[in-house]
C-alpha cells in the first residue's frame, strides 16, 4: 500500500491515479495522519450463463398446439395493421 500526502495528491494526481488503476491502495495523509484511503473499484466478474437450465429450454414443447400457415399469415397481417 502506497502513501501520498494531500499536497502530492494535488500536484501529482495523474501519477497517484495510475497507482490506483494498477490495483494499488493509496493512503492519503495530512500532517502525518492518514485521513483517507483510495482503493481501486472492483471489476464485476461476469459468470457464464448455463442456458441448459433455463425455463425456455426445460419447457415441454410437445404439448404446444401447431398453427397452420394460414393462421400464421392471419396473425402477421393483424399485427401489420396495428402499427
Amino acid at each position: 500500500m502506497k502513501t501520498a500526502t494531500v499536497r502530492e495528491l494535488r500536484n501529482h494526481y495523474s501519477a497517484v491515479l495510475k497507482w490506483i488503476e494498477a490495483g494499488e491502495e493509496v493512503k492519503i495523509s495530512r500532517r502525518g495522519k492518514v485521513i483517507a484511503r483510495l482503493v481501486p473499484e472492483r471489476q464485476k466478474v461476469r459468470g457464464k450463463i448455463d442456458w441448459s437450465t433455463s425455463a425456455a429450454v426445460l419447457r415441454d414443447k410437445t404439448q404446444l398446439p401447431f398453427i397452420t400457415a394460414e393462421q400464421r399469415a392471419e396473425i402477421l397481417d393483424y399485427n401489420k395493421g396495428s402499427w
